[in-house]
């Protein structure tokens, strides 16, 4: 097998193409890692939940059906964003009539 060097000019060219390789890989791994803190972080918040009372739900702004909901989620979406929509809601309709 006969192996032939790359000429330095030639790797000198790859070096940026490399650093953009590299900076790509660090983001999907910072990305993949962001994503499955925030999953653990919704699935701590969810079991929280489902341990209050009705009344402490309503102190909050919920109800127990926004917290079921709320884990029918994929774990793509985040579920905080759906309790934060459900509560302001609720207070948007409460403050409207008067």
């Amino acid at each position: 097998m006969n192996r032939t060097a790359l000429p330095a000019a030639d790797l000198t060219t790859t070096a940026p193409l490399f650093q953009t390789l590299k900076r790509f890989v660090r983001s999907v791994v910072a990305q993949a890692a962001a994503g499955l803190s925030r999953q653990a972080i919704n699935r701590r918040v969810l079991s929280q939940l489902d341990g209050m009372s009705d009344r402490e739900l309503k102190d909050i702004g919920l109800i127990r059906q926004d917290v079921a909901d709320a884990a029918q989620l994929s774990p793509e979406q985040d579920a905080s964003c759906l309790l934060i929509a459900r509560r302001d809601e609720r207070r948007g309709s409460r403050w409207r009539g008067c």
